[in-house]
């Protein structure tokens, strides 16, 4: 926006060319445009400006004032054209970059600027001053001072003349017009295959309109003059000299070879690696944001769909969405997880996960995986309109193929994959998604002539919700090791219940919080995963995160029960303490308002999520505690008894080994289904003191050889008086 304040009243003249232009009075009588001296150009027209400084000054406003509408002052001079006829962003991008070059400026009239004051001149002739902008540019381009060059580097290449808009071939004495004005600004180098590419771009027009055509195309297909030709016979509208083209381009691709530098074309978003591995930058939306040192002129930037996006600011996202979140143990715990889903390229010894958000209908679980969003992009949940909102929605459902998810997640950049109702799919398809992506998503296969296609592993957290935990959804058949890479965090009102979740530690979600997070995340999202990768580039070098993880981790272990320190759970809480960490890099470098959380709400949030999914994985040994501590003597026995339950003379961390039929456990739990899978779970989490094959053979009554020292986590020890399991508090009175 320009205002241009004169001491005159503006004549009928200046007022019709400038109203043309795009003017609008500020001072006068606006509705009969009497008494104007002051104007204002905004969005609608582009401004040109010469300094008196320039070396061509005088001849330049010579020329200008023959043929414009012009405001003068002593310093320099403007040209106001209207802009309705090059509103293409790429245009006047590239028109602005080539008149700087030959000391023109040029203003789109998006920021605000000074005014100035000075006087209007039109054509002393009484020719009606041009408006058009490429009026401008002819004018200029026939003074001679470098615009062409300016524009395309050259204004002769070989047998070919470039002028403002067109091209053409000097043959025989004469030329010939072979093509619109077109050039090569960047050679391109595909990071994963290593192929050339170059951008094309073409001056194009229709009437009186004008914009550029900017197309990244392949260098073979650069340099296959047919399939090149035809590709620009069908994007531009004008005659093409089919011939004459495929030689000029031969021309350009030379000359580019030779002038331009490569740049790495990036395609996706996510962190940038050189050749040596270390972290660059990386790139959020179509934001590049680079680490200390790194340079940002090796890189293009081409973003076809950015998966993340921005509205309102990273302060307001802190009042609106921090500040209720934080009331809340188990939605501060998962804000925590989503942001740590951004560093598990950064962090060793951190594997990829699938968290599961299970409890009842209207709970709010939808809310909470778009609150997760709100960290990355837009926070529309399936289903729901997501009109005024930028950018696509982060969040998928289950609905949709197995192949199709791991291709989703292969595409997740920064941030974690969000499902919702991960229950909405057959079990088969549930195990192998949440086995696949624990293992990173690798697919390998053959193209049609033979070549290998690989994607390779990517680490990545998915996070899901549904109203059952993904341990009651898997087969009985799921390959060991998939409830240690789908984890179940209980909200409460499912179908597994624990003594003492009402309590207000373990609440899921107020109504008057559900409210406030609701109103905050559809104006207040994607600006807060810029801000972490920021910290996390500042952090990054002299960092001691590693040290820190296992410091956390050892916090968590130190308050677990001891079968939570196992291979495959132990892995778990190496991802719970990689969400504290994240936690704490975003407090202390301000991205989480200190006004609004500390480090022990943090934590706090990450702890309870880690008791619930304790209370949720191991649930079946709450229930085993139960029935066990119920019975009021256990004596010593031997198969041939056909006792249901007796105790093994063997020993395990001085508790007693008990033997239990399956008939026994059928009672404790709900049938021969389920003691099928949890049969499965004591050898998987290495509760069977002997588990070896044929042990239960044909003939025998089937037991199961337990090990009982997981139940000092549960408060109980064995009496040998009593000969029983009672509660420690027992015990010492």
């Amino acid at each position: 926006m320009k205002r241009f304040h004169s001491s005159d009243i503006l004549s009928i003249d200046v007022m019709d060319a400038a109203l043309l232009a795009g003017a609008k009075a500020i001072a006068g009588d606006s509705d009969s445009l009497s008494d104007v001296k002051s104007l204002q150009f905004d969005e609608k027209t582009v401004i040109f400006s010469i300094a008196n400084t320039h070396p061509n000054y005088s001849i330049i406003q010579s020329i200008l004032l023959k043929h414009f509408l012009v405001f003068q002052k002593s310093t320099e001079l403007f040209v106001p054209l209207s802009k309705h006829d090059v509103q293409d962003a790429n245009l006047l991008a590239f028109l602005k970059q080539s008149l700087a070059k030959i000391k023109i400026q040029l203003d789109i009239g998006v920021d605000p600027q000074s005014p100035s004051h000075g006087q209007w001149l039109v054509p002393v002739s009484g020719e009606t001053p041009k408006s058009h902008p490429f009026d401008f540019l002819h004018v200029i381009e026939a003074l001679g001072i470098g615009l062409v060059e300016a524009m395309y580097g050259f204004s002769t290449l070989g047998a070919f003349e470039f002028s403002l808009e067109r091209i053409r071939r000097r043959k025989k004495g004469s030329s010939e017009e072979i093509a619109p004005a077109l050039w090569i600004d960047k050679i391109l180098q595909d990071p994963q295959s290593s192929e050339y590419s170059t951008r094309i771009n073409i001056m194009s027009r229709t009437g009186k309109r004008r914009w550029v055509i900017s197309q990244v195309i392949a260098n073979g297909t650069m340099q296959d003059a047919k399939k090149l030709t035809e590709w620009v016979v069908t994007m531009v509208p004008c005659v093409v000299d089919r011939k004459g083209l495929g030689d000029l381009v031969k021309e350009l691709l030379r000359h580019a070879f030779e002038t331009i530098d490569r740049q790495i074309w990036i395609k996706n978003e996510g962190w940038l690696r050189s050749h040596d591995s270390s972290i660059q930058g990386c790139v959020c939306g179509q934001e590049l944001l680079l680490a200390p040192g790194a340079d940002a002129k090796q890189y293009y930037i081409d973003i076809a769909a950015p998966r993340l996006a921005q509205s309102g600011t990273l302060e307001r996202w802190n009042q609106e969405v921090l500040s209720p979140v934080s009331k809340n143990h188990i939605l501060t715990g998962a804000l925590q997880i989503g942001l740590a889903s951004t560093m598990l390229d950064l962090v060793p010894g951190v594997s990829s996960c699938t968290f599961n958000f299970f409890g009842g209908a209207g709970r709010g679980k939808t809310l909470l995986l778009s609150t997760v969003a709100s960290l990355f992009g837009n926070t529309t949940a399936p289903g729901h309109a997501s009109a005024g909102r930028n950018g696509k929605s982060i969040i998928e459902t289950f609905g949709s193929t197995e192949l199709a998810l791991q291709a989703k997640g292969q595409a997740t950049s920064i941030g974690p994959m969000l499902i919702d109702e991960i229950g909405s799919n057959n079990f088969g398809v549930l195990d192998k998604f949440i086995y696949v992506t624990g293992n990173g998503n690798s697919r390998t296969r053959l193209s049609n002539n033979g070549n290998v296609q690989e994607s390779p592993p990517k680490v990545l957290f998915s996070m899901t919700t549904g109203e059952v935990p993904i341990g009651l959804l898997v087969s009985r058949n799921a390959p060991q090791g998939v409830l240690d890479r789908g984890v179940d965090i209980n909200i409460g009102g499912g179908a597994i219940n624990f003594e003492g979740q009402d309590a207000e530690e373990y609440a899921f979600l107020p109504e008057e919080l559900k409210k406030a997070v609701s109103a905050g995340i559809p104006h207040q999202y994607g600006t807060v995963a810029p801000a972490f990768v920021k910290a996390l580039l500042h952090e990054m070098e002299g960092q001691h995160w590693k040290a820190e993880l296992d410091q956390i981790r050892q916090q968590l272990v130190d308050v677990c029960p001891r079968y939570v320190s196992n291979d495959g759970p132990g892995r778990v809480l190496t991802r719970f303490a990689l969400a504290v960490l994240a936690g704490r890099i975003a407090l202390r470098n301000k991205v989480f308002s200190e006004e609004i959380v500390d480090a022990e709400t943090l934590f706090n949030g990450v702890a309870i999520c880690v008791e619930l999914w304790i209370r949720t994985r191991w649930h079946y040994l709450e229930q085993l505690s139960a029935a066990l501590i119920a019975q009021k003597e256990i004596p010593e026995g031997a198969p041939r008894l056909g006792l249901p339950l007796f105790r093994h003379p063997d020993r395990s961390g001085d508790m007693p080994t008990l033997m239990i039929t399956k008939e026994l456990l059928e009672k404790v739990f709900s049938g021969a289904g389920e003691v099928e899978i949890i049969g499965k779970r004591f050898k998987d989490d290495g509760l069977l003191f002997r588990a070896e094959a044929g042990r239960n053979t044909v003939g025998k009554v089937p037991h199961y050889h337990l090990r009982t020292e997981w139940l000092k986590d549960h408060d109980i020890e064995w009496s040998e008086d009593l000969e029983r399991f009672v509660n420690i508090e027992s015990v010492d009175n």
